[in-house]
């Protein structure tokens, strides 16, 4: 249509009576040009057009409203006829005479046929609907008359089965009554006795029987509204009749049981005692575990308190439980021959197991401290429609945990892996036995070591130990012989695992690999820990019950295991993932795994300790190459690995002020306090720890991904170079001695600064010594102390206590010598030096009886000191708890003091001559480690206290024969107090001087009496002495080194020999001895380094210490110690001999000209300790 158009299609006439000729007619753009006028004509008639078509839609709209509306009245009235005539066909009731039970039969069907007509009709599914209250009344008469029916004809022909010739229309009317029957039910509208009705039902129509079948009846259930008897009648009756000829549909049946009604909280209480234990005997156990065995992925997307009543209802089906007994799959009477899959039981049980795994762990340890109180706020906002759940922090419910429990028990644990056959070639029996013996572990880690215990002692039918069983399911898989090759590989696969989003039954492949590593991990280093080195390198290892593994396998497992932690260690951030949906500029956030049954950090943790364990008995004996732990993996470079991590470290400690900056103050509430709170406060309390830790968790996942060197170094410090680490260390404290002295190191520059009005460090002046430090005169004087030479250590201990942190400052010490006159000197470091070894010196003898030697001399803190002085108090003063308890305190205190005076050592770099035991400074190490990972202290260490001991548990585990009759042992242990004559007897474990040792619990007793004597014993004057250690040395440090390691830091190198020429080239020369311009040395210099390079290594050392007052080279070499190596001439005499001053390091030599006399005047002066007094 033409824009112009007007709505004439006649052409114009046009009259023209001028006489003239006609003008040319206008052309289109001239029309256009003249619009205005013809526009508006068509905008008029679009709009008329519109109006129309709205009428002609709005006519339609009206004969649809009424179709539908006189559809609808009529649909009413035709409903009405036929409740009218349902009525009066059933206008007797459930009454009447039902003699004849065809005419009854045809009656129910008829009423069933015509209820389904007016209930029904015109109703589409899923459209809501306001339904007829008398439609309810009118099925509960329907029901109670089929409830009549059968009851008084049980033996007359059922309701329209397709048997019993009913034609298809009738059957389907009644399935269809069936479901809506089933539906109303799961809405609690009618009354239970709609329950009667249901078993027939669920016979005839096996159609009915589905998941809201069962979801029906557990509501039911739930409610406690009916009866237990009808209830069950209704649950057993399809499990025992339907789909017998069809196994596929009987299986369907039992999942749908499972899933559905297995849910249903508190089913022991519902259905009372009676009726719970008929459920148990009358369900297929047989069947039921098969077919959900077949089929997880219906049940297992239930919730997670689902899953755990579901749990705890399997657990008590078993047919091996009954009561308190436990499951044991090697009793006399096989299972197999009631129907019983073991491997189909290991697979669901593995399954629920391991999907509730992080709940049940968290939960089984809660209090019940909320009894009667609703859950918490989040549940109230759930309006999902499913069943409601508790929250995480509620303990668990008494069945479920008692059921749990019963899986804890030693028959339980040792035959899991009883049926183990020969391996095959994918291993897939022995993967889903590990992933339910390891989520075991998981869920009760309070019971870990007990567990590990009879696992470790269990065997497979074949006679094979299940460590050797497991080990050679290891060392065939993917992933062992790959990240033994390949480090990237384990990259990769623990990312994908940590990042996948799937639920617990739809895991990628290298899950079952990495449950059985982890696994064979947790048992291998818990025997570790109980197996002496005897059996440890024992050469018999062939028997198929041998629990250690060959050399030469743990050289590989070494390997792997160093790749595999190298790999989370060095790309942890990497394998974590960034969760970017929470991070932002200021933070970063890592991925959870919520449906992990366990995390990366776990396998990082247990992977570390079990690679410190190997480590430390190739530290004890060498069975390893040289160089063997040593990592060169790709993308590690060892060169710029110093810069690169103190940089790492400077990050960290930024990051960690910062973050004490924000996070506030954690309140603390003793016992009682929390006991008078209210139940919401102390749930709210739980909270806020659980935030607060939430909020550490990830700063140290964010600290540990942004500084991998530190990390390694940290955790795997054997990965580096001792030499490297020695430098990192010195960086370490240099850093930190700049932060805190404002950038003055050099002591008498940070006493300038202080001293000055114009420039005093911020970063010094700090809470070290209980508040801001006013003036600084004042702060000096707190580090300057006067020390009498006969009370070194009380004067040392009285003047520098208060100072706490703020030991690490430079100090001042003038000393009184025994007449009480003060020393002439100004102390310019080596007066510093010798106050520190003099504490060191008189503070770790025995005779002050705050350290003990062992055997080879060695010292540990005296376990019985406290004991001690408990005993002493009493006998002075009674026995008054808070006065005995307060006079205790000044002796932690000492031990506190002592650890600061050794770290003020260490951290200034001078060297003491204290040795102490292995076992003791294993403990330094572990400060700043996890406890899982680091190397827990086990029975070969107790060789380092007491021999005789070591010894007698090796015997004790070695024995053969009966244990509890020939030894008589229990679970206690006696420690006597000499000064007294007094014995103490403590109980190893709750109960057990009722305990006695046994073969099956004898490597416990081993583990328990190691552990009290090496730790548990000693615990307060150890955590004393190390907590004033980590005051002066940040423990993080600490744990870059092994024991030996940290002697050799605390008292040089003893096996290095001395190295004349290092000593030569880091020596200054004062007096006449002072070297010219020319460079050449004084005869008698000359004759000095003669000497000593003729001296054997114990004499060089003798005089080192005769100089130093110590006999070991500093680590670093020479060109560290600090004050300097000095000669100075004394004198011309020829019979002079040597002296020296060890408190700056300084050898005065007389000037001879024999080397022979030189040599004898040296060793007579070496020999006889000669100081300031001989010359």
């Amino acid at each position: 249509m033409y824009p112009t158009f007007t709505g004439s299609s006649r052409k114009h006439r046009i009259v023209n009576l001028s006489g003239r000729k006609p003008a040319a007619a206008p052309s289109r753009t001239s029309q256009f040009s003249r619009a205005p006028a013809t526009q508006a004509s068509v905008l008029h008639a679009q709009q008329e057009r519109a109006q129309r078509e709205a009428t002609r839609q709005r006519l339609r709209a009206a004969t649809t409203v009424q179709r539908v509306w006189r559809g609808r009245r009529e649909a009413e009235a035709q409903r009405a006829i036929w409740r009218t005539e349902w009525d009066n066909v059933f206008a007797g009731g459930a009454g009447g005479d039902f003699a004849q039970a065809s005419d009854s039969k045809k009656r129910i069907e008829y009423g069933v046929t015509l209820f389904l007509a007016f209930y029904e009709r015109g109703h589409r599914p899923g459209r809501w609907r306001k339904r007829d209250s008398g439609d309810f009344l009118r099925m509960k008469v329907l029901v109670l008359f089929m409830a009549q029916y059968l009851s008084q004809a049980s033996n007359r022909p059922c309701l329209g089965a397709r048997a019993r010739g009913v034609d298809g229309h009738g059957t389907l009317m009644m399935e269809k009554f069936g479901k809506l029957l089933i539906e109303v039910l799961q809405e609690e509208v009618l009354t239970a006795d709609s329950l009667s009705v249901l078993p027939s039902l669920a016979v005839e129509l096996p159609g009915i029987v589905d998941a809201s079948y069962y979801k029906a009846l557990s509501r039911i259930t739930a409610s406690s509204k009916s009866s237990p008897e009808e209830i069950l009648d209704a649950v057993l009756t399809p499990l025992q009749h339907v789909g017998k000829e069809n196994g596929q549909r009987n299986a369907e049946i039992h999942r749908d049981f499972a899933a559905n009604y297995l849910v249903t909280p508190d089913l022991p209480e519902h259905l009372q005692h009676s009726g719970f234990e008929r459920l148990k005997k009358t369900v297929g156990f047989g069947k039921l575990i098969k077919a959900m065995s077949e089929s997880p992925g219906q049940w297992v997307v239930a919730t997670g308190e689902e899953k755990l009543w579901m749990l705890s209802y399997i657990i008590h089906f078993t047919p091996s439980m009954s009561g308190s007994e436990v499951i044991d799959l090697t009793g006399d009477k096989p299972l197999v021959s009631r129907g019983f899959e073991e491997k189909s039981y290991t697979h669901v049980m593995s399954l629920l197991l391991s999907s509730v795994a992080r709940e049940a762990s968290k939960r089984i340890q809660v209090v019940d401290i909320s009894m009667g109180v609703e859950g918490d706020e989040e549940d109230e906002d759930d309006s999902s429609g499913e069943r409601p759940h508790q929250n995480k922090n509620q303990p668990l419910p008494p069945f479920v945990k008692s059921r749990l429990e019963s899986l804890i028990q030693q028959p339980s644990i040792t035959s899991i892996f009883s049926l183990a056959g020969p391996p095959s070639s994918d291993d897939r029996d022995t993967k889903m036995l590990a992933g339910f013996a390891l989520t075991l572990l998981l869920v009760f880690p309070n019971v870990k070591q007990e567990v590990c215990m009879w696992l470790c002692l269990a065997e497979t039918k074949d006679g094979v130990s299940v460590l050797r069983y497991l080990w050679a399911a290891v060392r065939r898989s993917e992933l062992f012989l790959g990240v033994a090759k390949d480090i990237q590989l384990a990259v990769s696969s623990l990312r994908k695992r940590n990042l996948s989003t799937d639920g617990p039954s739809i895991r990628d492949s290298d899950n079952g690999e990495w449950n059985l590593i982890l696994l064979f991990i947790e048992l291998y280093g818990f025997l570790l820990l109980v197996m002496d080195d005897d059996e440890f390198f024992a050469r018999s290892r062939a028997e198929k019950k041998a629990r250690q593994l060959p050399l030469e396998d743990v050289e590989n497992l070494s390997v792997f295991l160093k790749n595999l932690a190298f790999a989370m260690y060095y790309w942890g951030g990497e394998i974590m993932g960034e969760d970017k949906q929470r991070s932002d500029g200021g933070a970063v956030f890592f991925k959870d795994q919520p449906n992990q049954v366990w995390e990366v950090e776990y396998l990082k943790t247990a992977v570390t300790g079990l690679l410190k364990a190997i480590y430390a008995r190739d530290s004890r004996r060498k069975f390893l190459p040289s160089n063997h732990w040593l990592m060169t993996a790709a993308g590690f470079n060892i060169e710029g690995f110093i810069p690169a991590v103190v940089q790492e470290e400077e990050n960290r400690h930024k990051m960690e002020s910062e973050g004490e900056d924000d996070e506030e103050p954690e309140r603390q509430y003793d016992q009682a306090a929390v006991a008078a709170l209210s139940p919401h406060e102390q749930r709210n309390l739980q909270l806020e720890s659980r935030d607060r830790t939430q909020r550490k968790r990830q700063r140290a996942l964010y600290l540990a991904a942004i500084t991998p060197r530190l990390e390694i170094l940290q955790n795997l410090p054997f990965f580096i170079p001792f030499a490297t680490r020695v430098q990192v260390f010195r960086e370490f404290v240099s850093g930190d001695q700049r932060r805190r002295r404002g950038g003055f190191v050099d002591p008498d520059q940070w006493r300038a600064a202080m001293l000055s009005q114009n420039s005093r460090p911020p970063s010094l002046i700090h809470d070290a010594l209980g508040g801001a430090l006013g003036d600084a005169r004042d702060s000096l004087n707190k580090h300057h102390a006067t020390i009498r030479r006969n009370r070194v250590f009380e004067d040392a201990y009285e003047q520098f206590w208060p100072l706490g942190e703020g030991l690490k400052e430079p100090i001042q010490i003038t000393f009184i010598d025994r007449f009480g006159v003060e020393e002439a000197g100004i102390d310019g470091g080596g007066v510093t030096k010798e106050f520190l070894t003099g504490v060191c010196s008189d503070a770790f003898t025995p005779s002050k009886n705050l350290f003990l030697e062992n055997e080879q001399h060695l010292l540990y803190p005296n376990p019985t000191s406290i004991e001690e002085l408990k005993e002493e108090l009493i006998k002075t003063r009674g026995p008054y708890q808070e006065v005995i308890g307060d006079e205790v305190k000044p002796l932690s205190k000492r031990y506190e003091f002592l650890g600061r005076v050794l770290g003020k050592c260490l951290y200034e770099g001078i060297l003491v001559d204290v040795a102490f035991a292995p076992f003791f400074l294993l403990k330094w190490s572990q400060q700043a480690s996890d406890s899982r990972a680091s190397m827990a202290i086990g029975v070969n260490d107790l060789r380092d206290l007491d021999e005789g001991l070591y010894r007698g548990l090796v015997k004790l585990k070695n024995y053969t024969g009966d244990v509890e009759s020939d030894f008589g042992l229990n679970f206690t242990i006696s420690s006597r107090i000499p000064r007294h004559d007094k014995t103490i007897t403590v109980e190893l474990k709750p109960g057990g001087e009722t305990i006695p040792v046994t073969n099956a619990n004898k490597l416990e007793y081993v583990h328990l009496v190691s552990r009290y004597r090496l730790s548990v014993q000693a615990h307060i004057q150890t955590s004393a002495f190390l907590k004033g250690l980590s005051s002066i040395i940040n423990p993080s440090w600490l744990s870059m080194f092994n024991q030996s390691e940290l002697q050799t830091l605390v008292g040089g190198d003893i096996n290095t020999p001395i190295d004349v020429e290092d000593l030569r080239r880091n020596t200054i020369y004062g007096g006449v001895y002072q070297l010219g311009e020319d460079g050449i040395e004084h005869e008698s210099i000359r004759l000095f380094w003669e000497v000593m390079r003729s001296l054997g290594d114990e004499e060089r050392r003798k005089v080192l210490k005769f100089v130093t007052s110590v006999a070991r080279a500093p680590l670093l070499g020479f060109g560290v110690l600090r004050p300097r190596f000095s000669i100075r001439d004394a004198g011309e005499d020829q019979g002079r001999l040597c002296s020296a001053s060890t408190c700056v390091n300084l050898l005065k030599l007389p000037r001879y000209r024999d080397p022979r006399i030189l040599r004898e005047k040296l060793l007579y002066s070496v020999n006889s300790n000669a100081g300031f007094d001989l010359s």
